[in-house]
């Protein structure tokens, strides 16, 4: 009895460990990535193996929550998973059986390979519900069954232990379950919450400080990138005629309208008030005009609807920068500024690639 309470607090308590690498992740299921499933069923053949090495010795059986870590596997990553966390229990078997007892490492490795083929096909037909996940441990209960009963020299001795196990594997899912989905449930809240301190709440696009941290990153890459920083032209008119309500419709449909243009890599982003931000990795100042272009084209074209103006159009500036490593974000974006300010001043909507003369002419 202590051996399987032993069983069932090693189990718990390295479940909440071996699964936290998983909590910046979405949830792993049969149709996640094969790399994915197959690190989940070394983890959970993991978990397996420290509870066959505080497994109960009972004549030549050695009985333990193996069963559970099993179906974790089969539930969340399908029969890939399965089997290598079946492939590292039946190493592991081998491993801590004597020679004189190899005919119980076998019966052990045959009721693991039946009970994975068993549950591969209860899983086509499961769903992520209690009641098949303790179907599958209620499988592997009825195969382990059997191959105890020939391993003990009593029925006296079999059923004692058929017992507790029984009733331990049946809780252990029990609790395994629920623990698993409270797991998920702490680790989805903490992914809304950091989406939450990383997006800015009128737009839904990249904040200040994902932006920041992005710049962070691209700028030690070493085939450099570009910065487009925009503004919307006479936005303090639109604001005072209309309503702050009508220039929140248009901030959130300009952010809407950058974020159609941007490329899968790129990231677009509300820099502060009026002004957005977008960051293109490994893109060369020649291609930055060419997308600064189709945003500003695209905007001075369309209509930007509010309750008040349906019909308001509206135009913006942009400055473009380059930065090949050789200077700081904060160095890329400042030229960046210089680069919409040289926009602002010559007539609005218009883009303008920062240079040295442009910095000389502004001097």
């Amino acid at each position: 009895m202590n051996n399987f309470i032993i069983n069932f607090c090693l189990l718990f308590t390295t479940i909440t460990l071996l699964f936290l690498p998983f909590r910046n992740r979405p949830r792993v299921t049969p149709n996640t990535n094969l790399n994915i499933r197959l690190v989940l069923g070394a983890i959970a053949g993991l978990i397996a193996v420290l509870l066959m090495f505080n497994s109960i010795q009972i004549d030549v059986a050695r009985v333990d929550l193996r069963i559970v870590p099993v179906v974790i596997a089969m539930m969340f990553g399908g029969l890939p998973s399965a089997l290598v966390t079946g492939l590292m229990i039946v190493v592991t078997r081998f491993a801590l059986t004597p020679v004189e007892q190899i005919d119980a490492a076998i019966l052990s490795s045959i009721v693991i390979g039946l009970f994975i083929m068993t549950i591969a096909i209860v899983r086509r037909y499961a769903r992520m519900t209690l009641w098949h996940f303790e179907l599958m441990v209620g499988i592997g209960i009825v195969y382990s069954l059997p191959a105890i009963y020939l391993l003990t020299n009593s029925w006296s001795t079999f059923i004692k232990i058929s017992l507790a196990y029984i009733f331990f594997n049946l809780i252990a899912g029990l609790v395994t379950y629920h623990l698993l989905a409270e797991l998920r449930r702490h680790f989805e809240n903490i992914q809304y919450q950091q989406k939450l301190a990383m997006t800015d709440a009128l737009t839904g696009l990249a904040n200040r400080r994902r932006l920041d941290d992005s710049l962070s990153l691209v700028g030690s890459a070493e085939d450099g990138y570009s910065l487009i920083l925009i503004d919307i032209d006479f936005f303090k008119h639109v604001n005072d005629t209309y309503g702050h309500d009508a220039g929140d419709d248009v901030l959130r449909q300009l952010g809407t309208t950058l974020a159609s243009l941007a490329r899968p890599d790129d990231l677009v982003g509300r820099y502060g008030g009026e002004e957005f931000l977008i960051i293109l990795p490994s893109t060369p100042a020649l291609d930055a005009k060419k997308i600064a272009e189709l945003a500003r084209t695209t905007v001075a074209r369309n209509l930007f609807p509010t309750t008040m103006v349906p019909d308001l159009q509206i135009t913006i500036s942009l400055g473009i920068a380059h930065s090949s490593g050789s200077h700081t974000s904060l160095e890329a974006l400042q030229q960046a500024d210089k680069a919409l300010y040289h926009s602002k001043d010559t007539g609005r909507n218009r883009s303008t690639v920062y240079t040295k003369q442009l910095e000389l002419e502004q001097a």
